[in-house]
């Protein structure tokens, strides 16, 4: 069975904790395998897992707006969010139906995005080679992909309204994996308030519900996190609030430079 969570608004280092712990929990066998949802309750940058900041963020002004760093477990790139998007954690067994492939995975669970923008009134497209959800050109929805603990998980955004212009000032390569020759994030994104009158946010949630189930050929139950989950994402949300975390990857390079020397 799959369960269905929508926490709302969170810390961005505690979803990234969460997600964390529902797959360590449907890999081990102690949960269903869950859809989450959530939100943003302050701006936030998710990086990927083997990123290094200093190649892609600039952190002085991350530090000046109060725009928070996570690194995530899982791979991927650079993601700025803010409230008005909807979160999402596809989370499977690695053995269930989440194929084992990388581009099987994005291509089976993204086409659940496809699905509820098609519920919306929208036509959108799985761009393979971008690993994102697309609206004409212009993306609507970046994912990333990790495999821990008998876990697969797909996680994405779905754009509501978006602040194009400080995703510029966050990312040092804001048009990163979108389409070729696009300089700005407002150029190679759009947002559903682009492209029609907003509808309330639990009707986009409902679509957004529909089109994994549709594209999983599963149907949810309404579930809560267990209190197992939640003692685990606390543990961990103090993991991914570190400098040492966050930092990881950069820490490592200025090792071996300095092995080098």
């Amino acid at each position: 069975m799959w369960r269905f969570i929508d926490v709302d608004k969170v810390d961005g280092a505690y979803s990234t904790a969460l997600f964390h712990s529902i797959g360590r929990h449907v890999g081990s066998g102690t949960s269903d395998e869950t859809i989450l949802f959530w939100r943003v309750t302050n701006p936030a940058l998710y990086l990927g897992y083997h990123q290094y900041v200093e190649d892609e963020v600039h952190e002085a002004y991350c530090q000046a707006n109060n725009v928070d760093m996570i690194r995530r477990i899982l791979g991927g790139g650079c993601g700025y969010c803010d409230s008005d998007q909807i979160l999402f954690a596809v989370i499977g067994k690695s053995t269930g139906i989440i194929p084992a492939n990388v581009q099987g995975a994005y291509k089976k669970v993204l086409s659940g995005v496809v699905s509820a923008l098609k519920i919306l009134g929208l036509e959108g497209e799985f761009d393979q080679t971008r690993n994102g959800v697309f609206v004409g050109d212009r993306k609507i929805s970046g994912n990333a992909q990790g495999r821990f603990d008998g876990s697969v998980m797909v996680n994405g955004s779905l754009l509501l309204d978006f602040d194009f212009e400080k995703m510029d000032l966050v990312l040092k390569h804001p048009a990163k994996n979108l389409r070729p020759h696009v300089k700005t994030a407002r150029q190679g994104m759009i947002s559903l308030s682009d492209l029609m009158e907003l509808p309330d946010p639990e009707e986009i949630k409902q679509a957004l519900r529909a089109g994994f189930e549709e594209a999983l050929c599963i149907r949810t139950y309404d579930g809560q996190v267990s209190e197992a989950e939640i003692n685990i994402a606390y543990e961990l949300t103090a993991l991914y609030k570190s400098r040492d975390w966050t930092y990881r990857m950069d820490d490592k390079r200025k090792k071996r430079q300095k092995e080098k020397k």
